[in-house]
């Protein structure tokens, strides 16, 4: 990857196969992740898993996100995603999902730091064995995604711990544990991951309330990060990565089609998994609450365009 990127961020539920897509045929950004798989569940190859490594034909560096405790599975999982077709790795230790952190997962690592080194130690040799085992030179990234400490921040202690062990990049949600998404992202922060990792071959990337290709460059500028990942303003609008501001119809020819590439990409599943993004597609657009709410119950694309007519009028029947 050149730096500094733009990239979209990893979000549980949202960046599947098929958002990536959406996301990378209207914004292309400069790199994707997955939602964050979970290595247990990986090794076991469950049918829903198996769904999250599916990944289109593209230039665009797409980055498989791994959470979990056990480093051996790291390991395996590491291989598995590789054997995919992955140009990188990277750890999730910064979901803030209560389940997940008593667990000991996701934010959770941030109380365990001693784990959390073997971890990123664990998915490195993975790397290197994988890349020896199938005669391998591509450039593969590992990674970590993280917050800033638990209840309080602990940027300076807790970067430090994961410098040592040098992944490529972190990427710092500028929030705690604690904050979830409430509250401002605190970017003095991300300065101070900045300048631990000034002397290192660690990357910066920040994270948090960046709204626009316009702020992220700003932001990148202004922190002297490489790069910056975009998250919840991308939802219903790809073209954040572009500062494009689109048209009505523009954006539902973006709902169909993204509706398409659902129904060809996921045919087993049910069509009201698309309500959230048809709801995140109408924001913003004039009287567009009965259509939304109509929108919220459907079941299928055919139901959709009864809505939103062949010539991308609102239908009134």
């Amino acid at each position: 990857m050149k730096y500094p990127v733009i990239g979209l961020s990893p979000m549980d539920g949202i960046t599947d196969a098929v958002f990536r897509q959406i996301t990378d045929i209207y914004g292309k950004p400069d790199i994707l992740f997955t939602e964050f798989i979970p290595v247990d569940a990986l090794i076991l190859r469950k049918p829903a898993i198996e769904r999250m490594l599916v990944f289109h034909k593209t230039k665009t560096t797409i980055v498989a996100q791994l959470f979990g405790i056990d480093p051996e599975l790291f390991y395996q999982a590491t291989m598995t995603v590789l054997d995919k077709g992955f140009g990188g790795v990277d750890i999730n230790m910064g979901c803030p999902d209560r389940a997940v952190f008593n667990r000991g997962g996701g934010a959770g690592l941030i109380l365990q730091p001693k784990l959390a080194k073997k971890i990123i130690l664990s998915v490195k040799k993975a790397v290197e064995d994988w890349k020896e085992k199938n005669h391998s030179k591509k450039e593969i990234t590992v990674s970590v995604k993280t917050r800033t400490g638990y209840k309080k921040h602990q940027t300076n202690e807790w970067i430090k711990n994961l410098l040592e062990v040098s992944p490529d990049f972190i990427c710092l949600h500028a929030r705690t544990y604690s904050q979830k998404y409430s509250g401002v992202a605190d970017w003095e922060q991300i300065k101070i991951a900045v300048d631990l990792a000034k002397n290192t071959k660690t990357k910066i990337l920040g994270n948090g309330d960046v709204r626009s290709r316009k702020e992220a460059l700003e932001k990148i500028k202004e922190y002297k990060l490489s790069g910056v990942l975009i998250g919840r303003a991308a939802l219903g609008n790809p073209w954040v990565f572009t500062d494009k501001i689109p048209t009505t119809k523009e954006k539902f020819e973006a709902l169909i089609k993204h509706c398409q590439l659902f129904s060809k990409t996921f045919p087993e599943l049910e069509f009201k998994i698309m309500r959230k993004h048809l709801a995140w597609y109408t924001k913003g657009i004039p009287s567009s609450a009965e259509m939304r709410n109509r929108l919220m119950q459907v079941n299928s694309i055919n139901e959709v365009k009864k809505i939103i007519s062949p010539d991308l009028s609102v239908s009134r029947k």
